[in-house]
């Protein structure tokens, strides 16, 4: 094993956010492990980003990033790559699929990298069962809900495979999650504290007993361009602190480290480089070379690097009714006034109430997004429609396309997602922020230094 190589396990990947980020800083990403179908293609194209990287083969990623054809010819040159990535690359469902399974198939992908050791598992569960807002809409309040417990596959995985370090990431409303008479929150960590061998979180619970919110990274601070709070456990092995005990404190460098490096992006920064579209226009897959090199801001010149240009970059279409309620919003800020609530449209454009039932409980349902602030969280509902992501620009007047909400997520350029339009959303709305997540890794990989290569 190369001393500078460290090697990761990516559970629940999604499209693969919090791995990117990993990359990123340097980890090798030795499996993805993911149900669903689209986010498993947005993987593999990934570790075709970058494998073909390594082989310094870069001009044939930007072929297949404007031509989906081109991937054909890639496999037809490199024959090995199609059977690499997809040993990488685990579709499977934790529950139906054992975890006997999985870890054979991690081993497979193991021998790829010529290594016995996994030094990382990151990864959270699906976290709906944990969403106030999702617990909110049921009637039990989600209590009953079988995705509380999906974290224990986590823990299997943990006890099989022995990492120095997990990070396990999830929406704040674990904190205060219950589920059979049980706080989820304290339970967890209990859990992760009796499997074998045992891990503890840094910090552990009992100095953040009383305040367990200090456990919540809002990514706008670590240079994301958007408001999103996260529950972030950084756990590691009980045995190694005899090697490095400065290990109980990452998660406190971390905190400490955000105010002087990062913050103070903007939607500006996020997305003001991109070409405008009216609804309808632009394209799901390759859309066009960047149109001005100019005049970009330090954000957008990350986003850029290394990309040919400008893919998933297509509006909605959106009904008449919809555009006349986006333009009053736009509008009335613009017009001196604060950010307009449903009860200001209702009193002032009555013809456009929308016909839904309990408006009163979505007075915010539409809500533009500034150029001066960060965005607020981008979530999978983006999925379902664009009213809570809309366009600041009154002549554009539509929602959000991918490649902008990537942007606000700190998705680079280059990452390609694969799938539906509708996919491609709900991919972006699940993903951890690859920049957040590369600030984990960084100091994660600092502590792993200090065990194998003094």
């Amino acid at each position: 094993m190369s001393k500078s190589k460290y090697f990761v396990i990516d559970l629940f990947a999604g499209c693969g956010g919090l791995g990117e980020g990993f990359s990123q800083a340097g980890f090798e990403i030795v499996s993805q492990i993911e149900m669903d179908k689209w986010a498993c293609e947005t993987l593999r194209t990934r570790h075709l980003y970058y494998e073909l990287k390594k082989r310094n083969r870069f001009y044939l990623y930007n072929q297949y990033f404007k031509d989906d054809k081109f991937k054909e010819k890639i496999f037809q040159k490199f024959p090995d790559l199609q059977s690499l990535i997809s040993n990488r690359v685990i579709q499977a469902e934790f529950g139906k699929v054992s975890i006997d399974k999985i870890i054979e198939k991690i081993e497979d992908a193991k021998k790829q990298f010529n290594t016995t050791k996994i030094h990382v598992v990151i990864g959270g569960p699906p976290c709906q069962a944990y969403s106030i807002v999702g617990r909110a809409r049921d009637p039990e309040g989600m209590k009953e809900d079988k995705r509380n417990f999906l974290y224990e596959h986590y823990l299997r995985i943990l006890e099989r495979v022995q990492p120095d370090f997990f990070v396990f990431e999830n929406v704040p409303g674990l904190i205060t999650a219950e589920a059979k008479g049980e706080e989820m929150f304290s339970k967890m960590i209990e859990d992760f504290k009796n499997i074998s061998p045992p891990y503890e979180i840094a910090p552990s619970f009992d100095e953040y007993y009383c305040n367990p919110s200090k456990y919540i990274l809002d990514a706008s601070k670590f240079g994301v361009p958007q408001r999103r709070k996260r529950v972030v456990f950084i756990g590691y092995k009980k045995i190694i602190l005899s090697k490095n005990n400065n290990i109980k404190k990452v998660f406190q460098r971390i905190l400490s480290y955000k105010q002087s490096r990062f913050g103070g992006y903007t939607l500006t920064d996020a997305i003001g480089d991109l070409p405008p579209l009216r609804p309808g226009e632009g394209n799901d897959k390759w859309f066009s070379p960047y149109l001005n090199n100019n005049s970009t801001t330090p954000y957008q010149r990350l986003m850029r690097r290394n990309s040919c240009g400008i893919a998933n970059h297509q509006a909605r279409t959106h009904m008449k009714s919809d555009l006349e309620r986006y333009k009053f919003f736009i509008e009335h800020h613009l017009n001196g006034n604060k950010a307009a609530t449903l009860t200001d449209l209702i009193r002032e454009r009555p013809d456009l109430t929308p016909d839904h039932n309990h408006l009163d409980k979505f007075l915010d349902r539409f809500k533009v997004q500034w150029w001066s602030q960060p965005t607020c969280t981008i979530t999978a509902h983006i999925n379902k429609d664009g009213h809570y992501y809309i366009h600041p620009d009154v002549y554009q007047c539509r929602s959000f396309t991918v490649r902008e909400a990537a942007r606000c997520q700190s998705f680079p350029d280059n990452f390609k997602f694969e799938g539906p339009r509708t996919e491609q959303f709900r991919q972006v709305g699940n993903a951890v922020p690859p920049l957040l997540a590369r600030v984990i890794a960084s100091y994660i990989r600092k502590e792993l230094k200090v065990l194998y290569e003094k």
